[in-house]
């Protein structure tokens, strides 16, 4: 609970909107309710004083367990992944220039991001998927090594690290649905709409954000910038990965 109250307080914060007073008057309930067996004094405090209730916390209803809601569960992994990635990918040009290192851009100058999307995946991704789901569907487990054989040397520079990922998912517990499912449960570009307040304030000097959506094959793969429908003439490398779920995205200095 402590994790997703942090989460809510930061995006709320980062968006420049406020929390919406019922949801944290439900949070302080659930956890004085949780609370009551170990700390009742505390818990008797903030049920009668802070949240004036007319009897007793040890009278009240233990809470139970609401359902999870798919949707809205794979809607939060996306916004945090994507504002990890975006925030961390900055931070690493910082770092870059700090150290006298070639940056592709300043961070401490005005920029703009690009965020990719796509509705598909890369052919080579989607070879992947297929190969990781048919080693599961006839052996139960992923071999790394089988599927290096099996896998064309030029190929393999590209494919492997992505396959390795997906072996990763697995093993740390997430269903074949939620790792090799193509299928989104949501609206990213509505999403990642949604998400363009916070990034303006999370990012200091980024001053737009732009979204481009990638579609085609692998050898012409093309983007279309949502606002105007623009058909750009060429994708740069972060464009290349975009994945349904994964956006790849890049920056760029404005013009003074």
């Amino acid at each position: 609970m402590t994790t997703a109250r942090d989460f809510y307080r930061e995006a709320t914060k980062s968006a420049g909107v406020g929390m919406h007073q019922n949801l944290i008057r439900r949070y302080a309930e659930r956890q004085a309710l949780l609370l009551a067996p170990i700390a009742p004094h505390w818990a008797e405090y903030i049920w009668l004083e802070v949240l004036e209730k007319q009897e007793t916390v040890h009278s009240a209803q233990f809470p139970n367990a609401a359902p999870v809601n798919p949707q809205m569960a794979a809607i939060q992994k996306y916004i945090r992944s994507t504002m990890s990635s975006v925030t961390s990918a900055e931070g690493a040009q910082n770092k870059r220039l700090a150290k006298g290192k070639g940056a592709l851009f300043d961070p401490k100058k005005d920029y703009k991001l690009t965020i990719f999307y796509a509705d598909s995946l890369p052919a080579w991704q989607d070879g992947c998927v297929k190969m990781v789901r048919g080693m599961l569907e006839d052996l139960g487990v992923v071999d790394i090594k089988t599927i290096s054989k099996k896998m064309d040397k030029a190929a393999a520079k590209q494919a492997m690290p992505f396959v390795q990922h997906l072996k990763k998912q697995l093993d740390a517990g997430l269903s074949r649905e939620e790792v090799l499912g193509t299928e989104l449960l949501f609206d990213e570009l509505a999403v990642l709409r949604e998400m363009v307040p916070g990034l303006l304030q999370t990012l200091s000097r980024c001053k737009v954000v732009e979204m481009v959506r990638v579609s085609g094959d692998d050898e012409r793969r093309t983007g279309t910038l949502i606002d105007s429908g623009v058909v750009l003439p060429e994708l740069p490398l972060a464009a290349a990965g975009a994945a349904p779920g994964n956006p790849g995205f890049s920056f760029g200095n404005l013009a003074n």
